[in-house]
């Protein structure tokens, strides 16, 4: 209780500014979307020629979905202003 009332108040001075990891994290999260929508059209390709690796094509759909929860996550990270799990996500999304 007294914890929120004290980050409260500190927002209340402070609220304005963004950390510098939370920025970073905003602009590798829309990085990473366009690589989902990237790898989105290969599997199209792939999907639509006659013969076609099946496993190349599950890897890459497990890659996206994958991907697109640790976007949710990553902007559920921004939307609270997270710094510990902004450099978390920003870690992951450098690999």
């Amino acid at each position: 209780m007294i914890g929120k009332i004290i980050g409260f108040i500190t927002n209340l001075f402070f609220g304005g500014k963004k950390k510098e990891e939370v920025k970073k994290l905003d602009k590798a999260i829309k990085v990473k979307n366009e690589e989902v929508k990237d790898l989105e059209k290969k599997v199209e390709v792939l999907e639509s020629k006659k013969r076609v690796n099946k496993k190349e094509v599950a890897t890459l759909k497990r890659k996206v979905t994958n991907t697109k929860k640790q976007i949710l996550k990553a902007e559920e990270a921004v939307k609270t202003d997270d710094v510990d799990e902004a450099v978390k996500f920003l870690k992951k999304f450098s690999k």
